[in-house]
C-alpha cells in the first residue's frame, strides 16, 4: 500500500525537480556529513531499519557510536539529518513501521533504568513522539523482544518477535504486540514457537516470514515445537487470524533453511533468506554457526509463493540474502548478499544482487568498486528504478541513482532534532535525562477570582454569581475537578487557556442554586495557565437590581470570573 503513495510522489517529485544532467543510474558513496568537531565523515554504526514514504521523506535508525549519536536519521531528498535522538536502539532490534505520512512507529527500548532491547515502542507523530510503551520485567503481561513492525494503517500496526511464553504459561508461540488504534495487545501466535524476522503488509492482512528457531542465531528448538508437521516459515494475519502459508523450501530436509526479509510491489512479494543460523538443525548439520545451502529467494505473483530458480553467479553454501527491496514499477529486486561469516564484518565489501522476478536471472555487484571495504550489505531500499539506498553493517550508506534529485521535504515534522519522550517507566523511575525545573509546572491551578465591577448607582450590589471556588484539585489521570457555589441559576462553562488559546473546555451547563463541581481532562503538553468561567444568568429577582437611571442601559448580567495559573 506505501509503495503506491512511493510511486505517485517520485513521479511528482522527478516532475518539480530542477533539471539536472541525468546518466545510467550506478551505487556511489554518500554518507551523512560528520557530527559537529569531527573533521571527516564517519561511520554511523550498525543500522536498524532504512525505510521511505516517498523518494524525500525517507528515515534510517542508527546504533550510533563514539561520534555518532544513537536515533534516527532522515532524509530531505537532499541530505540527512538527525531526526531524533531518543526512541533508538541496537542495529539487530531497532525497526521502523509508517502509518502515514507524518506518523510512524519504532521498535525501541524502554525508559531508562528499564533494559531489554526491543522490548518497547515510541510512536511518533507531527514532529514528536506522542506515546511510549514498555513494561516493568515483573508484569502480569510483560512484552518479549521484538525485530519486525510493520502497518496498514494508522490503527492497524503488528509488532513481533521471539518465540515466548506469558508468565502463566497458557499462552505460548511467536509474541506479538497489535495496535488497533487506541491501545496495544499481546498475542501469541499459537501454530508457530519460531522468531519472526519480518511483517509486511498486504492487500488483506500481514505476511511475516521466520527463522528456524526461537531466536534468530539461538541453536534452541522452539518452544513448544510448532504444531505444523514442517517448518512453515511464512504465516498470514488477516484481522487477529493467524494462518500458515503453504510455501515450503526445497534442496534439504526440514530445519535447514530460514527465511530473513520481506517485501513487496508492483503485485510482486518477494521473500529472501538461506541456510538456517537458528534451531536444532545447525548442531546437527550446521558448520560454523550456519546449515549448508544457496540462498533462498521466493515470489508470490498474484498466486502461491514459489521458490525461484537462481541463474547467474554460483552462489556459496553459506551465503544467505539479509535484506530485500522491490523495486517499484518493475518486476525486480535488490537483496543484500552476506556470506554468513561476513555478517559482523566492517571491513569487508558489500555485495548486492539484482533478481528478476520472471526469470531468476541475478547479477552480484560489489561495494564499494575500488578501495577498502565499508562492511557487509545490511538493508536496502528502493524508491524508483533509478532510487535506492544501501547501508552497510558498519553504517555506510552508498546511493543508487542517475544523478536526479527530488524536490527538498520541507515538512517541519521531519526537520528535528527530536530529544525527549514520554517516559512510560516514569511512576517506578527516573526519566531518560534530567529534566527541567517544572515543580510548579503540573501544580493544579491556583484560585484567583477576578471582582465582578459594580456600579456606583447599586443600592444593594448583585452578589457574585459565581463564589467559594474551591482550590482546583488534579488527579492522576490529569482530570481537573473545580468545586464552587452558584449564587442563581446560570448557564455555566469552564474553559481552559493556554497563551490566550483554548486547550480544553467543559460543555455549557445549566446549574440550578448550589454547590457544583466541574471537571476538565487536562494534557501535559498543553497544560493551561488560566481557567475561565464564562456564564449566563437565566432567572434573576429584579428586586436584587437598583432601577434603572435616565442614562442606565438594562442587559440580561453575564460575567467572565478568571482563575489564573502560574508556571507552565
Amino acid at each position: 500500500m506505501r509503495r503506491l503513495a512511493v510511486l505517485v510522489l517520485w513521479v511528482w517529485c522527478c516532475a518539480v525537480a530542477p533539471a539536472s544532467a541525468q546518466s545510467a543510474p550506478v551505487w556511489r558513496l554518500e554518507q551523512p556529513a560528520p557530527p559537529a568537531g569531527a573533521p571527516f565523515n564517519v561511520a554511523l554504526g550498525a543500522p536498524g531499519s532504512l525505510t521511505f514514504w516517498a523518494p524525500n521523506r525517507g528515515l534510517l535508525g542508527v546504533e550510533g557510536n563514539s561520534v555518532v549519536p544513537r536515533g534516527i536519521l532522515a532524509y530531505d531528498g537532499e541530505s540527512w539529518h538527525t531526526l531524533s535522538t531518543v526512541c533508538g536502539g541496537p542495529g539487530d532490534t531497532m525497526r521502523i513501521a509508517w502509518a502515514a505520512a507524518n506518523e510512524f512507529w519504532t521498535v525501541s527500548e524502554p525508559s531508562r533504568p528499564r533494559q531489554g532491547s526491543g522490548t518497547a515502542l515510541c510512536r511518533f507523530k507531527d514532529g514528536q513522539v506522542v506515546g511510549s510503551y514498555s513494561t516493568a520485567d515483573t508484569a502480569a503481561d510483560p512484552y518479549r523482544q521484538m525485530h519486525a513492525a510493520a502497518c496498514r494503517a494508522v490503527n492497524d500496526c503488528w509488532f513481533a518477535g521471539i518465540g515466548s511464553r506469558d508468565p502463566t504459561g497458557t499462552r505460548v508461540g511467536a509474541f506479538h504486540l497489535h495496535w488497533d488504534g487506541a491501545s496495544l495487545r499481546t498475542v501469541y501466535n499459537a501454530g508457530s514457537g519460531r522468531a519472526v524476522t519480518d511483517i509486511e503488509a498486504t492487500a488483506t492482512g500481514y505476511l511475516e516470514s521466520s527463522a528456524v528457531g526461537p531466536r534468530r542465531g539461538s541453536p534452541d528448538a522452539p518452544d513448544p515445537p510448532p504444531l505444523e508437521s514442517r517448518a512453515y516459515l511464512l504465516q498470514r494475519i488477516e484481522g487477529t487470524v493467524f494462518s500458515d502459508d503453504p510455501f515450503l523450501p526445497s534442496q534439504e530436509a526440514d530445519g535447514g533453511t530460514e527465511l530473513l526479509a520481506l517485501d513487496s510491489d508492483s503485485g510482486v512479494t518477494w521473500a529472501v533468506g538461506g541456510g538456517a543460523a537458528s534451531g536444532p538443525a545447525v548442531a546437527a548439520r550446521g558448520v560454523d554457526g550456519v546449515v549448508q545451502r544457496p540462498p533462498l529467494v521466493a515470489v508470490g505473483v498474484g498466486g502461491p509463493t514459489r521458490e525461484l530458480a537462481l541463474t547467474g553467479p554460483t552462489f556459496g553454501p553459506a551465503d544467505r540474502f539479509e535484506d530485500v527491496a522491490a523495486v517499484p514499477g518493475t518486476s525486480e529486486a535488490w537483496a543484500a548478499l552476506v556470506p554468513f561469516a561476513e555478517r559482523g564484518r566492517t571491513n569487508v565489501k558489500a555485495q548486492l544482487a539484482r533478481i528478476d522476478a520472471r526469470t531468476g536471472l541475478t547479477t552480484v555487484e560489489s561495494l564499494p568498486a575500488s578501495g577498502s571495504g565499508r562492511g557487509a550489505a545490511a538493508r536496502i531500499a528502493f524508491t524508483s528504478p533509478t532510487d535506492g539506498w544501501m547501508v552497510t553493517n558498519a553504517g555506510w550508506l552508498f546511493h543508487y541513482t542517475d544523478g536526479t534529485r527530488p524536490a527538498k521535504d520541507t515538512d517541519p515534522a521531519f526537520a528535528g532534532p527530536i530529544t525527549s519522550r514520554p517516559n512510560e517507566a516514569a511512576e517506578q523511575f527516573v526519566p531518560d535525562a534530567p529534566p527541567a525545573d517544572d515543580s510548579q509546572r503540573f501544580a493544579p491551578p491556583p484560585v484567583a477570582i477576578e471582582p465582578e465591577p459594580t456600579e456606583q448607582a447599586e443600592p444593594e450590589p448583585l452578589a457574585a454569581l459565581i463564589r467559594n471556588v474551591r482550590k482546583p484539585k488534579v488527579s492522576k489521570k490529569l482530570v481537573l475537578s473545580l468545586t464552587f457555589t452558584v449564587s442563581r441559576k446560570a448557564r455555566v462553562q469552564l474553559i481552559a487557556r493556554r497563551k490566550g488559546k483554548t486547550v480544553a473546555k467543559t460543555k455549557n451547563r445549566t446549574l440550578n442554586k448550589g454547590k457544583h463541581t466541574l471537571k476538565l481532562q487536562l494534557s501535559r503538553k498543553q497544560w493551561p495557565t488560566a481557567l475561565r468561567f464564562r456564564t449566563k444568568e437565566l432567572t434573576l429577582d429584579e428586586s436584587q437590581l437598583a432601577p434603572p437611571s435616565d442614562d442606565t442601559v438594562t442587559t440580561t448580567p453575564t460575567t467572565d470570573d478568571t482563575v489564573t495559573t502560574t508556571g507552565g
